[in-house]
């Protein structure tokens, strides 16, 4: 049965994690409007007959614990310790609070509720404070206690008060951990998913191919392109940058099927622990 903890929970996703049988759920979230509604998916969880055991953390992770930093909150999942700039502003609307609330490392966040247990998956969606987060984080504990991290980069300055080569350092650290992308983030925002190198991948690549191959093909469908079976398992760059390769099998996909390859792969790979 699998163990997930994420970071910058939002509304939760509750109902998805309960369908694939997760036994253990830990939320990270400061942002007080989240937590309310948070709170009130939980409930409802129950009711419906869950038996997952669900822990929230009020605190924010960040690269140490017990301090009380300044953050910035919407209730909308775009708050932040990372300053909003225009990019985000002009999108939601300055409708930010600023508060203080109480951090807590990674570290401390995962053995104080999981023990020396091994982490099936770290959600972890911090509008820009990832950094922070993974690179504060020695490589041996990440290594070693986590299978597969799925973690949004923030790549672009005039979102949130981030640099530009935030997710370099990122990648660097995760890579120097163990872990390898599934995707090469090419400096694009967006969640990647990386897997712990001491992991199977022989028994994933497959998936990986088959999940690939179905978001492709209709996104070449949606544009009208022709493609054989055998050139539908290839996919060249087409000469367009927004194609991103994937690193355990050949071939890309491209940017606009990111999120829902992440989302069936994460699917697939948590129901496949139970």
């Amino acid at each position: 049965m699998s163990k997930v903890l994420h970071i910058g929970a939002a509304a939760g996703e509750i109902d998805f994690y309960s369908s694939l049988g997760v036994c253990k759920l830990v939320y990270a979230e400061p942002d007080k409007l989240c937590l309310h509604t948070l709170k009130t998916n939980i409930g409802n969880t129950f009711r419906k007959g869950s038996s997952m055991e669900i822990i929230v953390v009020p605190k924010a992770c960040s690269s140490v614990s017990g301090q009380f930093v300044p953050f910035y909150a919407n209730g909308s999942g775009q708050s932040s310790l990372e300053k909003p700039e225009s990019q985000t502003l002009e999108l939601v609307g300055n409708s930010f609070d600023q508060y203080s609330v109480e951090t807590i490392s990674l570290v401390d966040l995962k053995t104080s509720n999981f023990g020396n247990e091994k982490v099936d998956y770290l959600c972890i969606d911090t509008q820009g404070h990832e950094k922070a987060i993974i690179c504060s984080t020695r490589p041996e504990f990440l290594g070693s206690n986590f299978s597969v991290i799925d973690i949004e980069l923030m790549t672009d300055p005039g979102q949130y008060a981030v640099d530009r080569g935030n997710w370099i350092a990122v990648v660097q650290h995760l890579l120097l951990a163990g872990f390898e992308p599934l995707v090469h983030p090419h400096g694009i925002t967006e969640s990647y998913i990386f897997v712990n190198s001491l992991m199977n991948m022989k028994y994933y690549i497959p998936v990986i191919g088959a999940i690939r191959d179905r978001h492709m093909k209709e996104f070449f469908a949606l544009h009208s392109i022709s493609v054989s079976s055998a050139q539908a398992s290839i996919y060249s760059s087409l000469g367009d940058h927004m194609f991103l390769p994937l690193t355990h099998i050949g071939g890309s996909i491209h940017a606009s099927k990111l999120q829902s390859f992440r989302e069936d792969f994460i699917s697939w790979y948590l129901q496949s622990i139970r």
